[in-house]
């Protein structure tokens, strides 16, 4: 030692300070990394975050892989195995952990595979167990690694880490890198934006398939998801789909089965899943448990096929039970033209059908602004409006009051002169399209089938589509009238319009009447008792003037006219004059409950099943739905069973809980249905017409079991 103090006085004083530098810089990097370690293929060493031993210890495995070669995530896929550590023979480190930095997917001899390629870092965290104390590490690593051919490998490391002592720990050089690979890592909250609302077992004829549901807090790029569950089961590249101005993604998951031939197939209902939702850098980790759920087909069908439903839903709107009310209208728009000239029927029944487009249009209109200000939209939601409804009651009342002869009405020059020639029943073309556009404004309080699936999607995206889907809409329903456009012998054919007549529009004009007595009585709920009694008492006032105007002197005729006029007016005012608080909910039984969204999973982790009916009372096909499956037989007996809750969400009235809640199964029509069970916690939703069969199927297949009705 004294020879070696010796030799350092001897050597120049800047000699001495380099050999000094050399030495702080080259020791901690002996302490704080492994040899790299040559496989062939790539390299790998184990480095840490700090130059001693502390509490905690941050480590990584370190790879650089040669170009064309992979390794394996945590799940690889349809081949291959993950890396895994050995440290049998090290001292001072406990619990350690790899946190696995987000993986890309890989096709090897068609199978699909998810790992890593180039450099990458493989996190560990572990702690010393004897905190004040070194830490020696002697592991091995194991490994594969695959191009054409896969390539096994196990590898020792040795690392010694010294004791932080007093002065605490050290970062060392290495410490940057491994933090770049912790920042991959996906976390399992949703600070990245991103959420995934759920995931569905869809059972389907070609096996079980993955529904993923998920929320962005800002558009959607390129959606994926790597999906890890019991290892019977194989999960590939999902398809995905977007809406809601690209925030929301349902991503539609292949899945298969390690099962042997004839072995029955095992279920993954009821089976925790851990999903890693990425969408760019982004990512999230979750665990859900799948749940019985029903195909948001609408999502992974092309644009061409939502136009083919909206035409189909539309077409189906005319036999609809909403469309009932303006049935007389087109029977009348019908009948009238027994005997006339072809070139006159085909010019009336095409302007009717230009009216139903222009109605189409206007709701798409009107819809893509209350979107855009932010406000809750819907399909028929203009009849939660009160002045809507009077209006339309007023408009009902008049026809009605016309088609008995009370008066003749005559449209404005403007309009009628849209077709000048008018033939001997005193149809103009203005008429005829003015008929159109309030025969769709009359039969769109619901839904009906393939139409809620197609105004859904539009819904759920932008302008464009909606204005594309309402025109196919429109097309749909106006089919009848351009079937009869071009073929003018299907109304020609009928009987001339004579002295029968006259029976016709008398029956037509009760149905009418009949209409008004139903948008009455929907005020009376929207408002109170004493809006509806007082508007039905302007309506038969202004037909009482109407029917006996006539009598008057010629001199107090305009009085007459003009009395109409006020009570009209009056009439529009009745909502603001009378009580704006809407009465409580009216059920039809003492079974069921009003709607409350919040307590549905508590109610099914009670082993409840939960029946959900969003109505109005302003939908005929949701009063259809009650009179002929809800209130009767068998379902009506499970929905008083002490197993099963069974709530109406009432949407007769404006409300932002319902309009989240329908949107939430990307629906924004009613009537609605759906049964929650400890099968199906989020829900199944049902089709528009209800069948008993397919309600009591839902019903079990939701709870798992056969249910018993109350009273069997």
């Amino acid at each position: 030692m004294v020879r070696f103090l010796h030799c350092l006085k001897t050597l120049p004083v800047r000699a001495v300070a380099l050999v000094l530098l050399w030495a702080a810089l080259w020791t901690p990097a002996l302490a704080a990394e492994t040899a790299w370690n040559d496989y062939g293929q790539g390299r790998v060493r184990l480095v840490s975050a700090t130059e001693n031993a502390s509490g905690e210890l941050v480590l990584g495995l370190q790879y650089q892989i040669a170009p064309g070669w992979e390794i394996y995530w945590r799940s690889p896929g349809e081949a291959g195995f993950p890396t895994t550590i050995v440290w049998d023979g090290s001292d001072n480190i406990v619990e350690p952990r790899i946190d696995w930095p987000l993986p890309h997917r890989f096709e090897i001899f068609d199978l699909e595979t998810y790992g890593y390629t180039g450099e990458v870092v493989l996190p560990i965290v572990a702690r010393a167990s004897r905190a004040g104390d070194a830490v020696a590490i002697r592991a091995e690593v194991n490994f594969l690694t695959c191009e054409e051919v896969c390539i096994p490998h196990t590898l020792p490391v040795s690392l010694d880490l010294p004791a932080a002592g007093g002065s605490g720990p050290r970062l060392s050089q290495h410490a940057a890198l491994i933090n770049k690979y912790r920042a991959l890592v996906p976390p399992r909250d949703d600070r990245r934006g991103l959420h995934v609302e759920r995931v569905d077992v869809l059972p389907g004829r070609e096996g079980q398939r993955l529904q993923v549901v998920a929320r962005s807090d800002r558009p959607f790029v390129a959606p994926d998801v790597f999906v890890e569950g019991p290892p019977s089961f194989v999960f590939t590249k999902p398809a995905a789909r977007l809406s809601d101005g690209g925030m929301r993604a349902v991503l539609s998951v292949p899945v298969a089965t390690t099962a042997l031939a004839g072995m029955e197939p095992p279920q993954l209902l009821g089976t925790e899943l851990t999903l890693t939702l990425l969408d760019g850098e982004r990512a999230v980790e979750q665990t859900l448990t799948a749940s019985l759920g029903a195909a948001d087909e609408a999502a992974f069908l092309p644009f061409f096929a939502i136009l083919a439903l909206a035409l189909l839903g539309g077409l189906i709107l005319n036999v609809m039970p909403c469309v009932l009310p303006v049935l007389s209208i087109k029977l009348l728009h019908v009948v009238a033209h027994g005997g006339g000239a072809q070139a006159a029927v085909r010019q009336s029944f095409v302007a009717t059908a230009a009216g139903i487009l222009a109605a189409f249009v206007a709701l798409a209109a009107i819809l893509v602004g209350l979107q855009a200000g932010g406000a809750a939209v819907g399909w028929g939601v203009q009849f939660q409006q009160p002045l809507f409804i009077v209006a339309m009651t007023l408009v009902v009342t008049l026809f009605a009051a016309n088609l008995w002869g009370f008066f003749e009405l005559r449209l404005p020059t403007w309009l009628a002169g849209a077709g000048s020639a008018v033939d001997e029943d005193r149809h103009s073309l203005g008429g005829a399209f003015a008929g159109g556009v309030f025969a769709t404004v009359l039969a769109t309080p619901c839904s009906a089938p393939f139409l809620g699936t197609a105004v859904g999607f539009a819904l759920a995206r932008g302008p464009v589509e909606i204005f594309a889907i309402f025109i196919a809409l429109g097309l749909g329903m106006a089919t009848p009238f351009l079937l009869v456009a071009a073929v003018p012998r299907l109304a020609t054919m009928l009987p001339k319009p004579g002295r029968w007549m006259i029976a016709v529009r008398r029956v037509l004009g009760l149905a009418l009447a009949g209409t008004a007595v139903w948008l009455v009585s929907i005020l009376g709920f929207q408002v109170s008792a004493g809006a509806a009694y007082g508007l039905a008492a302007l309506m038969v006032a202004i037909l009482g003037l109407l029917a006996t105007r006539s009598r008057w002197p010629a001199a107090l005729r305009p009085v007459a006219h003009a009395a109409v006029v006020v009570v009209a007016i009056l009439s529009l005012a009745t909502p603001q004059l009378a009580s704006t608080v809407a009465p409580a909910e009216q059920v039809d039984d003492s079974y069921w409950q009003p709607f409350d969204a919040e307590a549905i999973p508590q109610l099914v982790a009670a082993g409840k099943v939960v029946f959900v009916d969003v109505t109005a009372e302003w939908c005929l096909t949701c009063k259809v739905n009650k009179e002929l499956v809800l209130n009767r037989g068998a379902v009506a007996a499970l929905l008083r069973s002490p197993d099963v809750v069974a709530m109406r969400a009432d949407w007769t009235n404006p409300d932002e809980g319902i309009a989240r809640y329908l949107a939430s199964f990307n629906r924004y029509g009613i009537p609605f249905n759906a049964v929650y069970g400890s099968l199906a916690p989020n829900g199944l939703a049902l089709p528009e017409l209800l069948k008993e069969s397919v309600v009591l199927d839902s019903m079990t297949r939701a709870a798992g079991r056969n249910l018993v009705a109350s009273g069997s």
